[in-house]
């Protein structure tokens, strides 16, 4: 188990939340110990997600306000796009596999991460690059062991979790079926860590509205106003 210090967070600066990172492993060991107790799963299974993926606007290269998928950000706390996560349920070691960027992108992002670094922000065992999954796997998962995928129907919006893929995953038994109701019943039951952030988001929500019930007026400047709004709260 890792031990984790106070600057162990993430963090988007300002008078914001520190979300300790604590938080996602705590997620990452409670679905192991959900899935351990399963009757028929294997112990030695291996959770695959995948993360959401970067998009641009249309034709143009212009790129959307990013939001990663839910179930990955509830699992590993990871922010950046194009990412997939292995968790071993037998033994809780968690894995992540990092977009190869070109060396190109640093006239655009600065610095690229390598994968040591991506270690210790996300606090887990192994990082690796995306083009690696075929050969990861293929060491990792022998053949009496099962991937599994989430698969299901989310029956407020109607739409469909995607199930990780990766080139060459046909290669291995794959299990669309198990993860989606266990993941969906652990992220029911909020730990301690989850209800601090719960109060903080509604407590800033709650003073946001209270601030635009104080302030607005007939006539006044969207911008301006927001802009204050931003100082405020930021």
């Amino acid at each position: 188990m890792t031990t984790f210090s106070e600057s162990d967070s993430f963090w988007k600066g300002g008078n914001t939340l520190k979300v300790p990172m604590e938080l996602f492993q705590l997620n990452r060991q409670r679905l192991c110990e959900a899935l351990r107790s399963h009757p028929t799963l294997p112990s030695d299974s291996i959770v695959l997600l995948q993360g959401g993926a970067s998009e641009m606007r249309h034709s143009s290269d212009h790129e959307p306000v990013f939001r990663q998928e839910s179930y990955f950000h509830w699992t590993f706390g990871v922010i950046e796009p194009d990412f997939y996560g292995a968790i071993n349920i037998e033994n809780g070691e968690s894995t992540l596999f990092i977009p190869r960027l070109p060396a190109s992108y640093v006239a655009w992002m600065g610095k690229i991460k390598e994968p040591e670094e991506f270690k210790q922000i996300y606090h887990v065992d192994h990082v690796f690059y995306v083009d690696e999954l075929e050969s990861v796997f293929e060491r990792i998962v022998g053949k009496a062991k099962l991937i599994l995928v989430l698969n299901g129907l989310n029956t407020d919006s109607g739409s469909e979790a995607k199930a990780a893929h990766f080139e060459g995953i046909d290669k291995f038994h794959v299990d669309k079926t198990t993860l989606y109701s266990i993941i969906n019943e652990c992220r029911v039951l909020k730990t301690d860590f989850e209800l601090d952030v719960l109060r903080y988001t509604n407590k800033i929500s709650s003073e946001a509205h209270k601030f635009v019930m104080l302030n607005i007026k007939d006539g006044k400047r969207k911008t301006n106003f927001f802009s204050n709004l931003n100082r405020i709260f930021s």
